[in-house]
């Protein structure tokens, strides 16, 4: 007991050293010189983050701590069952082209990527990297995380004493010359060879997740689940925060007043019921029932063709499509039970538009479905 004792006591300053360390290094942007190192390909690159400013001393020391409300969470060990079902987190992103100018959100998504990598609640990460070429491949994507987990020091969840040190042995990256995909494609990798988990989490890219993805390994097999985004907020979890601020830097405060709803990422969770990010589902129910014909709709000219995410009503139309390849019991959006959190406070990066069209006679993921009156979403 004194020899647990004294290793998580241990692991508790070691981690707080290691934020101390990393804190004073925090960069500040302004306007005339509002950029920070990359450096994912090779050179260090660098981007302007939309938006920011430098902060007066005195806001900069009203600003709180990096790590708040942990309460001591560092001593906190996950442990999973090897009879559990295992959990695979699967998203795309796209290759950072040799030479090209480097995005804003392209370092927030990174963040989101190693939050998500050091979940210790995912046994496996896949990406679907898009536009893959020579110069822009999985290798160096991945030799790109493992620097950033190198050279900021984080190799953990700060609310646990679990370290994922080789972040190999964790991720499964999958090339692919295409670009952004759309929903039947984005399924269809989820349910791919390349996925082992039992349980996939299907999301995009700059939805970071925290300890509340722990119900995740308890979804009933009937249920198909939901999140709409917690954007970025005061709410934030520390987890969240944490790795936002040491790859990007500070949030300015402005970001999370809730009467500014165009300089951050807002909820949608509370906000906007029907706009989700997110999918979690048992990949057996949807391996061998995905079929491509309930994702396509006819375009004006005739022609059948798939619809993406970022259109309008695309997500009933991806409930209507789940639910005719296999009929779930309920369609759940359990975002205030399972939280993700958008980091995205850059310009966008996607500006397809439209509007998927009918039929999509599927009503909006319900916060209060069969399952949640049943009390049988999680068993």
């Amino acid at each position: 007991m004194w020899t647990r004792f004294i290793i998580l006591t241990l692991c508790a300053v070691s981690a707080l050293l290691m934020v101390i360390r990393h804190g004073m290094k925090m960069t500040v942007l302004d306007d005339a010189q509002d950029t920070l190192p990359v450096g994912e390909f090779g050179d260090p690159r660098s981007i302007s983050l939309r938006g920011r400013r430098a902060l007066d001393p005195e806001e900069v020391a009203a600003l709180p701590p990096l790590l708040t409300n942990l309460n001591n969470a560092f001593a906190i060990d996950v442990q999973t069952d090897a009879s559990q079902p295992k959990v695979s987190y699967v998203t795309s992103f796209w290759a950072q082209q040799k030479g090209s100018k480097v995005h804003p959100h392209r370092l927030e998504v990174r963040a989101s990527l190693l939050a998500n990598i050091l979940n210790p609640h995912f046994d496996q990460v896949v990406i679907f990297l898009d536009g893959v070429k020579e110069g822009a491949n999985c290798p160096l994507f991945l030799e790109g995380m493992v620097e950033l987990s190198r050279t900021l020091g984080i190799t953990s969840f700060p609310t646990t004493s679990i370290h994922h040190a080789d972040l190999y042995s964790k991720v499964t990256c999958v090339g692919s010359p295409d670009g952004q995909p759309n929903y039947y494609q984005m399924f269809k990798n989820a349910v791919s060879d390349y996925v082992t988990g039992d349980i996939v989490v299907l999301a995009n890219a700059d939805q970071a997740f925290d300890n509340t993805m722990v119900h995740a390994r308890h979804l009933n097999p009937e249920v198909l689940l939901s999140l709409g985004t917690r954007g970025y907020t005061d709410l934030i979890s520390a987890d969240a925060d944490y790795f936002y601020k040491q790859v990007v830097g500070r949030v300015h405060p402005q970001y999370l007043d809730p009467a500014n709803e165009e300089a951050r990422a807002p909820d949608n969770c509370m906000n906007i019921p029907g706009s989700v990010d997110t999918w979690i589902f048992h990949k057996s129910k949807l391996k061998e029932t995905l079929r491509p014909e309930p994702f396509q709709r006819r375009n004006r000219g005739g022609k059948m063709e798939f619809f993406f995410m970022n259109e309008m009503q695309a997500e009933n139309a991806a409930i209507w499509a789940l639910n005719k390849c296999y009929q779930f019991q309920s369609s759940y959006n359990a975002c205030e039970k399972i939280h993700s959190w958008h980091f995205h406070l850059t310009s966008k990066t996607h500006h397809r538009g439209g509007r998927a069209n009918p039929p999509w006679n599927s009503p909006s993921p319900s916060k209060h479905p069969k399952c949640v009156q049943e009390g049988n979403c999680f068993l």
